[in-house]
């Protein structure tokens, strides 16, 4: 099969299947059908820069969006998950030894005031500093 221009190499349907069948798989299917999808097709130089980025993404999902590289991604981010998780746990720890001294030792004996104001103040500034920039940076899923 002699597909030469992005255009032509984008019309082609992978078969029923594809996305279950492995790296080798595909390319054994592709090699057995005569099918070569080069990674710049012979119009490579006549597509604008978002053509080019299409038929480059196309191309990774065909080839690369195996079953081993969603396994990848998947334990990729189940590690990076349980390490965000491990870090929040010791902020949280160091929050409560924090609000323990304050309230579990006699430093602050007179002062029930003082000890309501610093825990105020330790929250607050652990939900400003900590919390919230560790919520916007959670590890999210892999994309399907």
């Amino acid at each position: 099969m002699a597909i030469r221009t992005s255009r032509e190499l984008m019309a082609w349907q992978p078969p029923a299947g594809w996305h279950e069948l492995s790296g080798d798989q595909r390319h054994a299917y592709l090699e057995q059908h005569g099918i070569r999808l080069p990674l710049r097709p012979a119009d490579w130089d006549t597509l604008e820069h978002h053509q080019r980025m299409e038929y480059l993404v196309w191309h990774g999902r065909i080839l690369h969006d195996t079953p081993e590289a969603r396994a990848a991604k998947e334990r990729e981010y189940r590690k990076e998950l349980r390490g965000w998780r491990v870090l929040m746990c010791w902020w949280v720890l160091f929050l409560l030894v924090g609000l323990g001294l304050v309230w579990g030792t006699d430093v602050l004996a007179e002062g029930v005031g003082l000890r309501i104001g610093i825990t105020v103040l330790a929250i607050a500034g652990y939900t400003m500093a900590l919390f919230i920039p560790m919520q916007i940076t959670k590890p999210s899923g892999p994309q399907a």
